[in-house]
């Protein structure tokens, strides 16, 4: 291929990549678009810009956000810390000890990531009604450290089974046990890859809505996502705030997205490692 067809191909393949990017955002437009709108002028369409921009909505938004936002936080700081700590201490077991079965149990686990969540739904709300779990932040917690654990696992064991052996024996002939093993050896070198995992995670609890509907009524305990949805009753919705609301949740987890980008595309060519 010529060097003019490759420049044309490149140039198909970069307008390519901005019409793609100008579709993604189109929703984020809209959306901050509609937060600046009071109801009327959202009845009369979605693409057109406010003649006049309504603050207001962002003072309502904020001041119902954040009693929710501290909810959010608290249940994904948790989910995440829950899945790490879990995840690196099975995931070492299954890369660094033999142990009858290991195989078996371990594909076992990789094979929960083919069940579809809305499978276990029922089961899931039956247990936790059992229990006694209902409006609780453990209702949330539980259930995403273990649906995060599946992927973590995964990653973390064919990680941790492609370091060299020569660096665990070093550890050991130092005396070492295996617990400080993997803190002082394993761990810092799974930075990128245990980043990954917590940035996979905070954002699934972030975004879940389902789960946190039909096993939270309180509404002090609720999540951002389903308390947003207060703006909204049987009677009408206050579409520009509600938008307002959906703009300011989303600021959080693109802090957490960009402070963690570097561990985050370090770690998806880390986890590749084959075991």
């Amino acid at each position: 291929m010529t060097a003019s067809a490759n420049k044309k191909v490149s140039y198909v393949l970069i307008g390519l990549l901005v019409l793609f990017i100008l579709f993604s955002f189109f929703p984020l437009l809209i959306m901050v678009l509609t937060s600046l709108k009071s109801n009327r002028e959202v009845s009369l369409g979605v693409f057109n810009f406010p003649s006049t921009i309504q603050w207001e909505n962002y003072s309502r938004a904020f001041d119902t956000v954040v009693p929710f936002a501290w909810n959010s936080i608290i249940i994904a700081v948790c989910a995440v810390a829950g899945v790490l700590v879990t995840s690196a201490l099975a995931a070492y077991a299954f890369a660094r000890y033999k142990f009858p079965g290991r195989e078996i149990l371990y594909y076992l686990i990789i094979a929960l990531m083919m069940v579809p969540a809305v499978l276990v739904l029922i089961p899931m709300f039956k247990l936790v009604v059992a229990l006694d779990m209902l409006n609780s932040y453990a209702v949330v917690i539980l259930p995403q450290i273990a649906s995060g654990c599946i992927i973590a696992v995964f990653l973390l064991r064919s990680f941790f089974a492609g370091l060299p052996e020569d660096l665990f024996e070093s550890f050991r002939m130092d005396g070492a046990k295996e617990l400080r093993i993997l803190r002082s050896l394993v761990l810092p070198l799974s930075k990128p890859i245990l980043g990954t995992i917590a940035v996979l995670n905070f954002h699934s609890s972030w975004n879940d809505y389902i789960w946190p509907l039909v096993t939270i009524n309180d509404k002090a305990l609720k999540p951002i996502v389903t308390g947003i949805m207060s703006f909204s009753n049987e009677y009408a919705t206050d579409h520009g705030p509600m938008m307002a609301a959906y703009v300011l949740a989303s600021v959080p987890l693109m802090l957490v997205i960009s402070f963690a980008m570097k561990y985050f595309v370090d770690g998806l060519t880390s986890g590749a490692v084959k075991a």
